[in-house]
């Protein structure tokens, strides 16, 4: 009988907003141009932001023309500024205070995103296909999407195996209550996979080595919403996890220079230059010390 063999190497690619697709994909320029490609791997973990990255180091283009798009002035896409509705977001982040499990949490936060007025579905799904460059599953490395289930509160995996269209799949992933409207699968509705975990990490168990980009720091007390929230699973409790299965771990998040660039605001689109750059700058600054970590793996 045919087994599923381990990873050895996993890419894990947090959530964090169209700015932080931008950082992720200059981040990993910046990291080839200093002599280390961590996209050969044998599996990818998108959330969010980082399934939009996913999807397009996985699509066959080079870093360098991904890193291009990053570039383009906000009016030659079709990117949106949406504005942040504060009331609604303050509904998003207290929805799951007091659930009696996270599932609970989360199928709350998805009834918020239901009832929230956002633009249509037609028009979020245009502008995801436009951020993917090939609309196709990779073959590999395998490539792993997390949403949630916005009635149930369950969280979902889509892979190609799953047979959900990859344009789905990353709409689910990014779909941020409030914002964005939540993505229909098969009769479902799906939100955003952070509400899951901002890295979903503990999902790159059995890997030797696991690199993990996040856009988002882990200091939650520094952070507001989600981040700080009882239902989401915290960053070290995934780290521990991966630890204790025997990987080894690196994270790397935005420096000073990349948390200016980015902004206050997340989805802040007209920085994406800006933060693509700074994730470029920081790639070279961590080159040589990824390369240590990333080494070879027998």
């Amino acid at each position: 009988m045919e087994t599923k063999q381990q990873p050895k190497k996993a890419l894990v690619l947090g959530g964090g907003g169209t700015t932080g697709t931008a950082w992720e994909i200059g981040l990993l320029l910046g990291l080839y141009e200093g002599g280390i490609d961590v996209t050969d791997v044998d599996l990818i973990i998108g959330t969010s932001a980082g399934s939009v990255t996913g999807a397009q180091i996985t699509s066959g283009l080079t870093l360098q023309e991904l890193y291009a798009l990053q570039l383009r002035p906000i009016e030659q896409a079709k990117e949106r500024v949406v504005p942040l509705d504060q009331d609604i977001l303050r509904k998003v982040f207290v929805a799951g205070t007091g659930a009696a499990d996270a599932q609970t949490a989360r199928a709350r936060i998805g009834a918020v995103a239901l009832a929230a007025q956002t633009m249509s579905e037609e028009e979020r799904l245009d502008i995801i296909a436009e951020r993917l460059s090939v609309q196709d599953w990779p073959s590999t490395p395998r490539l792993v999407i997390i949403a949630i289930d916005a009635q149930t509160g369950e969280w979902v995996l889509f892979d190609k195996a799953s047979a959900v269209p990859l344009v789905l799949a990353v709409a689910a992933s990014t779909a941020f209550p409030g914002v964005s409207p939540p993505t229909t699968i098969g009769g479902h509705r799906y939100i955003d996979g952070g509400f899951r975990s901002a890295t979903n990490a503990d999902l790159a168990k059995g890997a030797q080595r696991v690199l993990i980009l996040s856009p988002l720091t882990f200091d939650s007390s520094a952070q507001d919403g989600p981040a700080n929230s009882a239902y989401i699973k915290t960053f070290e409790d995934e780290q521990v996890q991966l630890q204790q299965a025997g990987a080894q771990v690196l994270v790397i998040t935005p420096d000073e220079a990349s948390v200016a660039a980015k902004g206050p605001h997340a989805s802040d689109s007209r920085r994406l230059a800006l933060s693509a750059r700074a994730g470029c700058a920081q790639g070279h600054l961590l080159a040589e010390s990824v390369k240590r970590f990333w080494g070879s793996v027998i």
